[in-house]
């Protein structure tokens, strides 16, 4: 109990770390896409394949990748029925924002440090699930809603998903682990450091990105998207901890991820659309307080079990 508070504790302290370097000026407000350069391209994919070296194949496990992509369905159609009426540039923020998660440079390395490689793998099938609809799919659905005149092709959404090496990494490691074919171990040996330095980075980057706004005009618009997911995240981890046929670790993990905050990608595709960027800026950071909250309540209530 006492380690996993002092850990998460350590995560917190990274945020706060990132975000006060970035008040003071030691960092630039845009400095954080250097450190997201390294983590998707490089820590990210590492510890992805890491996990998957010690996983064995276990085709229950790729309800995971359903869990993520029928997650974001769901939400989408709640984000479409609740933001009729309103402004259209607050509705392309609902659209955008409400569905979509951050896995990869949040939710992944909370489980990846408190939980077994099998939870890892967990947390990266439901990402690959989510990925579908966080570059692009959700931004293609939505524009027509939208009135945009062009919105993203299938083709263009396949390019993003073709692009992105977390993805591909997914994919690759779960086709290879599932032919049966092992990761030697010197090659998880030689790479273990980087996928060490994953979760530090991460949390550090979250702490660049923060920044939270809030204007009285938009409050309600905004705590009623962080109320629709934070309601949709309990329900569901409720449901996978509950109902789901597999075993505790992987259990653990889907419920810690499912209250990961929103993809910045989700975000990017909101101003895209029209949005307002304060709004969705906003929406994004308070998810990140909120989920930093959720996550270490999880660890702990794991931990005493």
């Amino acid at each position: 109990m006492v380690q996993i508070l002092l850990k998460s504790a350590s995560f917190v302290f990274l945020i706060f770390l990132g975000y006060i370097l970035k008040r003071v000026k030691f960092f630039g407000p845009r400095d954080y896409g250097i450190v997201m350069k390294i983590v998707l391209n490089i820590t990210l994919p590492m510890a992805v394949i890491t996990s998957f070296a010690s996983y064995r194949p276990d085709y229950t496990l790729l309800l995971a990748v359903l869990v993520g992509f029928g997650l974001n369905w769901v939400l989408l159609g709640f984000a479409v029925v609740l933001s009729r009426g309103k402004k259209r540039a607050s509705r392309a923020v609902w659209l955008n924002s409400v569905p979509g998660y951050n896995i990869g440079a949040f939710a992944l390395p909370f489980v990846q440090s408190f939980l077994p490689p099998a939870g890892v793998v967990a947390c990266c099938l439901f990402d690959a699930g989510s990925a579908i609809m966080c570059t692009g799919g959700t931004y293609a659905l939505t524009s027509g809603m939208l009135g945009e005149s062009k919105g993203l092709s299938l083709r263009e959404i396949g390019k993003r998903l073709l692009s992105s090496r977390p993805f591909l990494t997914y994919v690759t490691m779960l086709v290879l682990t599932l032919l049966g074919v092992t990761i030697p171990a010197g090659i998880v040996s030689f790479i273990s450091p980087m996928a060490s330095a994953n979760a530090f980075l991460a949390m550090f980057m979250v702490g660049m990105m923060f920044d939270l706004k809030l204007d009285r005009e938009i409050l309600r618009d905004v705590a009623g998207m962080v109320a629709l997911r934070l309601a949709a995240a309990v329900v569901v981890a409720l449901g996978c901890y509950f109902l789901l046929p597999l075993p505790l670790e992987i259990r653990q993990a889907l419920c810690i991820t499912v209250f990961a905050p929103v993809s910045v990608a989700s975000t990017a595709f909101a101003e895209r659309a029209g949005g307002d960027p304060g709004e969705a800026a906003c929406v994004n950071s308070l998810c990140i307080l909120i989920s930093i909250v959720c996550m270490v309540t999880l660890l702990a209530v794991f931990g005493i079990l």
